[in-house]
């Protein structure tokens, strides 16, 4: 004699629910998992444009005399570099800031010898806004 029990019909409605349930999970890992890595890979590209720009204006700065690096000289060398063109609020929403501080001691009679450059980019990646800075030093040379 063979008995047939109602729970061996196949798949019930249970079942489905839950291999869907499952899927759409890690479906959504998945996914979430693939932005990080393309917000990460545009950050590592938008970085290496700004190391390659930034490089290039601090080798010009090294190569001019103490008394020559003044911001008007500094935008000179930004804007030969194209970095105001790659980052710019029209194109892109980001921005470039730069400074040159003469630094001095607080020491009343100390002399002009060492001035900080910075240049700061700013920008915007996966609704999150980065700054990037990057500093140098120009230090005056003495005869």
């Amino acid at each position: 004699m063979k008995i047939k029990l109602k729970s061996e019909k196949g798949v019930t409605g249970i079942d489905i629910a839950s291999g869907l349930i499952i899927f759409v999970i890690s479906s959504v890992v998945v996914v979430n998992l693939y932005y990080q890595i393309y917000i990460t890979a545009i950050s590592t590209k938008v970085h290496e444009v700004i190391v390659g720009c930034v490089t290039e204006i601090f080798e010009k700065i090294d190569l001019e005399s103490y008394e020559n690096v003044t911001e008007t000289k500094l935008k000179e060398f930004i804007e030969e570099s194209k970095l105001e063109e790659y980052f710019n609020e029209e194109k892109n929403g980001s921005s470039v800031q730069y400074s040159i501080v003469k630094y001095k001691p607080n020491v009343s009679n100390a002399k002009d010898l060492v001035k900080q450059i910075s240049i700061t980019v700013e920008y915007e990646v996966g609704g999150n806004r980065v700054k990037f800075p990057m500093k140098k030093l120009k230090i005056k040379e003495l005869n």
